[in-house]
């Protein structure tokens, strides 16, 4: 009886150190990813901070919008399209007819990029991006099956940045 006591325990204690180094494994493992994601999230929401956008609306026509997109934080926002990835997107909003309809803008025209505040311009096709300190001026139409913007119609516009931040302003027509 003494040895099948010593193997059963020895098998005992063998199943538990199995289970044990196994528990031990996952957990370790997993709290790895639990810190891969955290930093990858604070990540993230750092570069977010760094980004800061202001957005003036300079005219509005019938089917057609001015604005001026100041970069007043500390990141590079790029605004030509590469490879069919549009960086940036204006979203409108106006009521027509007791009825409010958002649209999606990503074919605008930057017809100007200059240092904010100043005279001084650069070449949009060259300079296809506002570095801090600069600003934008994008003029965009809203889509062939929109409605008219209505005059003295209020409307929103948003510039959102490929950063995950937008600027906000409303105006009326």
């Amino acid at each position: 009886m003494g040895f099948s006591v010593t193997i059963a325990s020895s098998i005992v204690f063998i199943g538990l150190m199995v289970a044990f180094v196994s528990v031990s494994t996952t957990m370790f493992n997993g709290f790895r990813e639990i810190n891969n994601a955290a930093s990858d999230y604070l990540e993230q929401e750092k570069e977010r901070l760094e980004v800061r956008v202001e957005l003036e609306v300079n005219s509005i026509d019938d089917r057609s919008v001015n604005i001026t997109a100041k970069n007043v934080g500390c990141k590079t926002i790029f605004l030509k399209s590469q490879n069919g990835f549009q960086w940036n997107t204006i979203v409108i909003s106006y009521e027509n007819n007791t009825q409010w309809r958002s649209y999606n803008i990503e074919d605008y025209t930057v017809s100007e990029i200059r240092a904010s505040g100043t005279d001084t311009t650069f070449d949009a096709v060259s300079h296809s991006f506002v570095n801090p300190g600069e600003e934008a001026l994008i003029l965009f139409t809203v889509p062939e099956d929109a409605s008219n913007i209505p005059s003295n119609g209020v409307i929103l516009v948003a510039f959102v940045t490929h950063y995950g931040t937008a600027a906000l302003k409303e105006a009326v027509r």
